[in-house]
């Protein structure tokens, strides 16, 4: 009997552990996100934080209901990151998302995000504490799209 008693303790114990180690992990991802401000960018030139201007230019193209998924490694000491979506055609809308190194998602962007409808979602991603190093995901969604659109990011 004793025995039996021992092995729900350690089950139970076993389970108390591991629901703590994902509840601190969830909090740590969710203190990551939350520490990031997402604004439009204002400035409708490209330019250079630290030397970086966020993703790299890609050129590529996407059809209704297709997802392309796009990331650029960030190293550390960074407080802004820049991301210019830009297909150019208003008649065409795509749906960006943006996803940090530990697996947060920063929104769902559409068109308008950044304050006009123009075929184009530019934003800045700031954080005082500094923007996360690692590799940052970006996945472009032809959320309605007339045959296929080019689009750079």
């Amino acid at each position: 009997m004793s025995r039996k008693i021992f092995l729900i303790m350690l089950t139970t114990l076993l389970f108390l552990s591991s629901t703590a180690a994902a509840t601190t992990e969830n909090i740590d991802k969710a203190e990551i996100s939350s520490n990031y401000t997402v604004t439009p960018a204002t400035d409708t030139e490209t330019w250079t934080v630290d030397g970086d201007t966020g993703i790299q230019t890609i050129y590529d193209t996407i059809r209704q209901g297709e997802t392309n998924l796009h990331g650029k490694n960030v190293g550390s000491g960074l407080t802004l990151l820049v991301v210019d979506l830009n297909w150019g055609d208003s008649t065409n809308s795509l749906r960006l998302k943006v996803y940090t190194p530990s697996g947060s998602v920063l929104g769902t962007y559409y068109d308008s995000a950044d304050g006009t409808t123009d075929g184009r979602i530019r934003l800045n991603i700031q954080n005082p504490n500094g923007i996360e190093p690692g590799t940052w995901k970006y996945e472009v969604y032809g959320y309605k799209v007339t045959g296929t659109e080019d689009y750079t990011i």
